[in-house]
């Protein structure tokens, strides 16, 4: 791959500045613009994206973070090759057919869903989740418990509902709003091993630049989520630090039995969703390509559309105009077939040349690392709903506003990531 001229780095800070004027127009009947969120919001994007770019300890940092994830996601495959034998080999090992998502990646989600249970009864998680709060309330003004939703998405999903649960029901419009754009502008551990299970043969240092990444869309997803959404009302923690509560099982044996099933529960649900998807998603294609066909018009399909609208928005993160199109599709294709399939995609694009550039993929693997799809708006107004049932037809409104928050979300942390990106890749560890 090689590497881009400098002026692209100042293009990605100009889309920054673009997103945000877009997400406030979004939101600007809604209440006045919350300036120290803006400004602390942008301030803790810019300081990640310095720190794991421009500054050596950082980037050792993330070097040495990756190899933590890499060394962890080699644990999970005791398990795996138990269970699939021959079927589990990796690259370079006898008897290796490929990879495979159902054997290969999917079920490392029950192994870390395990270990976050785990690590939530030891208290541990918690500890983690409470700096987290502390920094958005003291620094963004966020209230205690949408700081401590928001710190808890980093690391798990849907589940963080249960550490906010007490608060729900008294969520004002603007702290659901914040808690819901976070739920999909961020990735829980459980999913980032299957992303890195998918690209590392491509991008092995990615590991760290997905964790990179969760960290900047956090602050990010609640500048977006506070402009779209200002608060209007008295939110009960306001300038409050809440603390997560402890273990909720009966014991540690307890705990990594519950999460086993409820990693089993996931995986079932996220390999159905592509399913269903994907093959829609043919479908779909089948029906343009024989109709655009009917009309002379030559193939069209929905990926090629996608691109069309994703072009612009690749344009403003900084993405070089020959590989605009590729990475304006993956933005398009992610909303309606989710992540993982995007992912595998973005990788063969990277083995076979369909990236020119390395500052592409850096920016186009952070602009896809969340959860910002249709599903998801399902998937988390039903657990947030299942908690607070009362509020459910209200808060069902602000679904499809808050995928569209999370979207930009992510192009945010892909805008900051193409600030600070630079060289050829080699210190990415991208393969050339």
């Amino acid at each position: 791959m090689q590497s881009a001229p400098w002026i692209y780095n100042l293009i990605s800070l100009g889309g920054l500045v673009a997103l945000v004027l877009i997400a406030r127009l979004c939101g600007l009947h809604r209440g006045p613009t919350a300036w120290r969120t803006l400004f602390w919001g942008l301030a803790l994007q810019l300081v990640v994206g310095a720190l794991v770019f421009a500054l050596p300890a950082g980037r050792y940092g993330l070097l040495a973070v990756n190899d933590a994830m890499v060394a962890l996601l080699g644990y999970s495959q005791a398990g795996i090759k138990f269970l699939f034998g021959p079927l589990a080999a990796q690259p370079g090992e006898p008897h290796y057919m490929g990879f495979m998502l159902a054997i290969h990646a999917l079920p490392t989600i029950i192994f870390f869903m395990a270990l976050t249970a785990a690590l939530y009864q030891l208290g541990i998680l918690q500890r983690v989740v409470r700096v987290f709060s502390r920094v958005f309330v003291k620094t963004l003004g966020a209230s205690g418990a949408e700081s401590l939703g928001v710190a808890s998405l980093m690391f798990v999903g849907v589940e963080s509902a249960g550490m906010v649960r007490p608060f729900l029901p008294k969520f004002t419009r603007s702290e659901f709003f914040c808690l819901l754009t976070a739920a999909m502008a961020t990735v829980a551990s459980s999913t980032l091993g299957v992303y890195v299970m998918t690209l590392k043969g491509s991008f092995p240092n990615i590991a760290g630049h997905l964790i990179s990444a969760s960290l900047i869309s956090a602050p990010a997803a609640l500048v977006v989520a506070k402009l779209m959404e200002p608060e209007t009302g008295e939110p009960l923690t306001a300038g409050q630090v809440v603390d997560p509560a402890l273990g909720k099982y009966g014991g540690l044996m307890e705990a990594i039995i519950a999460g086993s099933n409820d990693g089993v529960k996931l995986v079932v649900g996220v390999a159905a969703l592509l399913l269903s998807f994907l093959s829609i998603l043919a479908l779909i294609n089948g029906l343009l390509g024989w109709l655009t066909g009917l009309a002379g018009l030559g193939h069209l399909s929905l990926e090629m559309i996608l691109g069309w609208v994703g072009y612009p928005f690749a344009l403003a993160m900084g993405v070089p105009p020959a590989d605009a199109a590729a990475v304006g599709s993956l933005l398009g294709q992610r909303v309606l077939v989710t992540e993982i399939p995007t992912y595998m995609q973005m990788g063969e694009l990277m083995k076979h040349g369909g990236l020119v550039y390395s500052r592409s993929a850096i920016i186009a693997s952070y602009a896809l690392c969340g959860f910002a799809h249709i599903a998801s708006v399902a998937i988390f107004l039903g657990g947030f709903g299942a908690l607070a049932p009362g509020r459910i037809g209200e808060w069902s409104r602000l679904g499809l506003k808050a995928l569209w928050a999370a979207t930009l979300t992510t192009m945010m942390t892909g805008c900051v990531a193409g600030i600070f990106a630079y060289g050829g890749g080699t210190l990415l560890g991208i393969v050339k």
